[in-house]
């Protein structure tokens, strides 16, 4: 790992499945993280608090109550900016850990070698030839079904904008964080539409596989989605009809 990057894990009720050992060693190899609790009721806080309690190299930010991931995750980016203001690079990891951490530094790499400079890199769920992306179907589907939505109404050009697995250069962690979401399930979306689609690089992962005890449940949020990107349309309108 890189003391070059700061990873936000939002955590919600996480208690009974959180890989803590593959934390603590990331932490070990140098990577910083700040663990954030989102107003958790099972012991969550606790848990994050004995672990930062044995490496310099993780915080914990606790809310008072649940806010959501997208808000969660806007409050860790931009207090890890004051916490490690010499990161090149923020970013935000699933708690769940169905992308490693390994793929940190591969995604470094890429942004390395790709031409011009990205903003962001954002790992992408595609499966291809050497790699194992473990994915169930149904997810699967919902996920094309969605990035098409998303790609018809918003313009949006990404083919994975959801993988909880993202790296910002901290220069525009403040440009696309300050200003509070306006969706509490597609903020990825609302990134994408903030940040420009030319500054961000999609990274096709090695290795991602479901983790039981998704809290998002599809079919039940699925109209939700739909309204948020009507709500998301209306507010970027203008700058989708420019790009």
């Amino acid at each position: 790992m890189t003391r070059r990057v700061s990873l936000i894990v939002p955590c919600f009720n996480e208690a009974g499945r959180l890989n803590s050992a593959a934390f603590f060693a990331a932490a070990g190899q140098g990577l910083r993280l700040l663990l954030v609790d989102d107003g958790s009721s099972d012991g969550t806080l606790s848990l994050l608090e004995e672990l930062a309690s044995k490496s310099a190299n993780i915080s914990v930010l606790g809310l008072r109550e649940n806010v959501g991931k997208a808000q969660a995750v806007r409050a860790g980016m931009l207090r890890a900016l004051e916490v490690w203001p010499d990161a090149e690079w923020v970013g935000f990891w699933d708690a769940d850990m169905s992308t490693p951490l390994s793929e940190i530094p591969s995604m470094l790499s890429y942004a390395a070698a790709a031409p011009g400079i990205c903003d962001a890199v954002w790992c992408s769920r595609i499966k291809r030839a050497g790699s194992r992306i473990e994915r169930h179907f149904h997810r699967h589907l919902f996920g094309r079904l969605f990035a098409t939505t998303a790609g018809i109404l918003l313009g949006v050009e990404a083919y994975d904008t959801q993988c909880g697995a993202k790296l910002f250069r901290r220069e525009v962690v403040g440009k696309v964080f300050t200003e509070p979401f306006l969706s509490r399930w597609i903020f990825d979306v609302e990134i994408y539409l903030r940040l420009g689609h030319e500054r961000i690089l999609e990274y096709p992962m090695l290795v991602w596989h479901d983790v039981p005890g998704s809290k998002v449940k599809i079919g039940r949020e699925s109209g939700r989605v739909m309204s948020d990107l009507l709500v998301l349309r209306k507010k970027y309108g203008e700058k989708i009809r420019k790009s």
